[in-house]
């Protein structure tokens, strides 16, 4: 197939589909004349892909994909802005809805990308990560999100003063997330301090995991169909589970001093330190975890995906996730299974730069899933 017949089926699906799922902020005018001007021979020519809404138009990510061949057919939905929660999407006029139930939400704030992989009309959607945004919704949705050690991928802006953030993938398949982080990597021009180029890693051969696995990391417990689930397939995948310590101090106060610091609200210095402080110690107990065992591994969402009328309310379902923004570990997101007919998605945590481990845990637990009914 051409490009140009590989953007127009991607660019049909969406406009047959979003009426349903309210996944696109925007579609892109220019896609098919984009897909005529590929070159054949790049990585990722022809691909189709959507773009998180608000990202800036000088994004490295988005360049570097371009160069590689790929297509943007638009832009996806993210949260509503000053919404009390921020796992849904919002089109401007209506909520992004799941694939797998259209009374749920895709999870956010990459609710559209999510809802657009999982639905097969794109098989990679960007986003960036700050407390959850890239692995939530692949939970909710059943596909891979992944967020690498922080200053994996470049950012138009730098490094920001909280350190939160890190760009990344959701897609259909972990190799072609694999891929396309790959591409992406490496310092740029207007993020030179990122983390070098990241090659693809090759296969991880070695023996039985040795991984620790915590059904919750804050206060709220996970579901115990989610939990379930998740001791059932480590069961099945063989791992090596070993009870160690692990003593983290709540993530809730740092987090929002650091986002903060990082959206240009200041903080201060007393707030500031003390976020320090909790970003010291919870690396250090994470440290100590790492020297006993290979991996972290835990539910990446307490809960399935809930309704998508619930904006308003306070759900706390990403307990898990944000922790590893703070720290800026590498974490990766996978479909473990099904409760109640919704998937549950396992994340996988390594250490700092052990990208690479983590995604082959990854691989190891994923379970493939049927598609979702709207498709």
């Amino acid at each position: 197939m051409s490009a140009v017949e590989v953007v127009a089926e991607a660019v049909a699906a969406a406009e047959r589909l979003d009426p349903v799922l309210h996944f696109l902020e925007e579609l892109d005018a220019g896609a098919l004349a984009a897909a005529e001007r590929v070159q054949p021979g790049g990585p990722l020519a022809g691909v189709p892909f959507l773009i998180k809404s608000r990202t800036p138009a000088d994004a490295p990510i988005i360049a570097r994909l371009v160069a590689a061949g790929a297509v943007p057919i638009g832009w996806s939905t993210r949260a509503r802005p000053g919404a009390q929660s921020l796992t849904f999407g919002w089109n401007g006029t209506d909520y992004t809805r799941n694939p797998w139930d259209l009374s749920r939400s895709p999870g956010g704030s990459t609710a559209g990308g999510a809802a657009a992989v999982a639905a097969g009309v794109v098989p990679l959607a960007t986003g960036g990560d700050s407390g959850g945004s890239l692995r939530i919704p692949a939970s909710f949705c059943g596909v891979v999100g992944f967020k690498g050690t922080y200053g994996r991928i470049p950012r138009p802006g730098g490094r920001p003063l909280g350190g939160l953030t890190t760009a990344g993938f959701i897609g259909a398949d972990l190799d072609d997330v694999i891929v396309a982080t790959s591409i992406a990597s490496g310092p740029h021009r207007l993020d030179p301090t990122a983390l070098p180029h990241w090659p693809v890693p090759a296969p991880q051969d070695r023996g039985a995991w040795r991984v620790a696995y915590r059904a919750t990391l804050g206060a709220c417990p996970a579901d115990p169909a989610v939990d379930r689930v998740l001791r059932d397939r480590l069961t099945e995948a063989g791992v090596e589970l070993v009870d160690v310590p692990l003593e983290l101090e709540s993530t809730d106060e740092a987090w929002q001093v650091l986002s903060g610091l990082d959206n240009g609200r200041g903080a201060s210095a007393t707030a500031a330190n003390r976020a320090r402080q909790i970003r010291d110690h919870n690396n250090t107990a994470l440290a100590d975890l790492f020297a006993e065992v290979d991996l972290l591994v835990t539910p990446t969402t307490l809960t399935v995906a809930h309704g998508y009328d619930q904006h308003e309310e306070s759900i706390v379902t990403g307990d898990p996730c944000w922790v590893f923004n703070v720290t800026g570990h590498p974490a990766v997101s996978v479909p473990a299974g099904l409760a109640d007919g919704l998937p549950v998605g396992a994340q996988v945590v390594a250490p700092h730069g052990s990208d690479a481990v983590a995604l082959a845990m990854a691989r190891q637990l994923q379970v493939a899933l049927l598609p979702p009914p709207i498709r």
